[in-house]
């Protein structure tokens, strides 16, 4: 259910502001290049534990999108750079604003009584999402 939750979002949040459909992975590598600063392809497979290949293909479809662009490297003439476009950043912006606004649109149409439950259940949520996070990063259970 939480991912049908967070897709639906991701939806209506695209559809109300007119942003354009990327996939989980190419909004990763975004978010970690606008964190990081332009960075070598190496690098961030390396960080995102992807293989190379894929983030040429990710990188590949956001520069014809208009949201990466390859740079050369200022340190090795055979290398280049990642780096987020402006248009990446509006579209991040834009998508983390506009995400609020359509939730709490959604919120709005609820009946008071489910929209207080709802809201009620925001502190467990965030609970459950430290328990995850912390299962997480200890990895396989022994």
């Amino acid at each position: 259910m939480v991912s049908g939750l967070w897709r639906a979002l991701v939806r209506a949040t695209r559809s109300a502001h007119g942003l354009p459909a990327l996939h989980e992975a190419q909004v990763a590598l975004l978010h970690r290049l606008v964190a990081a600063g332009p960075l070598p392809p190496a690098k961030v497979a390396a960080e995102m534990h992807l293989a190379r290949s894929t983030v040429s293909n990710l990188a590949r479809d956001l520069v014809a999108e208009g949201l990466l662009e390859r740079r050369p490297s200022p340190t090795d003439a055979r290398s280049v750079l990642l780096a987020p476009t402006a248009r990446a950043h509006d579209v991040l912006a834009t998508f983390s604003r506009g995400r609020i606004e359509v939730l709490d649109a959604a919120l709005s149409g609820m009946p008071a009584g489910q929209r207080q439950r709802v809201i009620a259940a925001l502190p467990s949520l965030g609970d459950l999402l430290e328990q995850l996070e912390a299962m997480a990063e200890r990895g396989p259970a022994r």
